[in-house]
Parts: C-alpha cells; sequence; structure tokens
C-alpha cells in the first residue's frame, strides 16, 4: 500500500452515489481502499460543506464520513503553516487553500498528493501532484 495525501475532491468522488462520472467514482473508492490516506482538518471541513450542501446528505451520513477518515492520519495545522501556505501561494501563483492542502502533505511526510485542483506532475516544493484521473504515480 502507497501513501497519498488526499484533497477533497477525489474523497467527494468517492462519496457521490449518484455520480455522471462513475468510473471516476469507483477509482476514487479504490484508491481509498488500496491506499494509506492522509487528509487534513481542512479537507474534513470542505467534505462535510460539500456532502451537506451539494450531494445531500443528512448531517448524520455526512459526519460518518469524516468519521471514517478521522481512523486515517489527520494532519493538523498551525497559524505558521498557515503563514507558510501563503507564501507557498504567492511563490507558485495558486490559492491559499491549495497551498494549505501542499502544507498539510509536506508537515505529514508525504511528497504525493491527489488533487484535480493543481498541475498534475508539477513539483510544488517538495511535493508533488498527481492527479489520478490522468496516471496514478503510486500504480
Amino acid at each position: 500500500m502507497s501513501a497519498a495525501f488526499f484533497d477533497t475532491n477525489l474523497i467527494v468522488y468517492a462519496a457521490d452515489t449518484d455520480s455522471a462520472d462513475p468510473d471516476r467514482r469507483d477509482l476514487a473508492r479504490h484508491l481509498l481502499l488500496n491506499r494509506t490516506v492522509t487528509v487534513s482538518t481542512q479537507v474534513l471541513m470542505e467534505l462535510y460543506a460539500v456532502l451537506r450542501r451539494k450531494l445531500g446528505y443528512a448531517p448524520e451520513a455526512a459526519r460518518d464520513w469524516i468519521q471514517i477518515l478521522n481512523r486515517d492520519t489527520v494532519a493538523i495545522l498551525t497559524a505558521a503553516d498557515v503563514i507558510e501556505a501563503i507564501d507557498t501561494a504567492r511563490r507558485f501563483e495558486i490559492s491559499h487553500w491549495d497551498a494549505l492542502i501542499l502544507r498539510a502533505a509536506e508537515k505529514s511526510g508525504l511528497d504525493l498528493v491527489y488533487t484535480e485542483d493543481l498541475n498534475h506532475g508539477q513539483m510544488y516544493g517538495p511535493v508533488r501532484v498527481c492527479n489520478p484521473f490522468i496516471e496514478d504515480f503510486l500504480a
């Protein structure tokens, strides 16, 4: 099993039972089951919001997803991490939210982030981005 930091969008695909793209849903589910998963508190909160607002999950069902992910590694960031993410966002001209994902991965000792939100294959400092719907670097 290989380790990766999971951005919110990959987990949302896995949770979308009425997905317009069942191939992506199935791949996302496969990755969650076959990788060592790391997320951050940011990802957990974003996931809860998307499950409730966009996918129509009941509060308890959305909470269940958070509880399941809580069994994996969850990165907890500090104010110093936020400042570093802001600097990363400026350096790479990306959103501060995406930079915070990169910081959480780095702080967790991971060099790979699964996401659709950044450039596939690009290195952002010590962290490489992988869009597994294009190519899974851990396959």
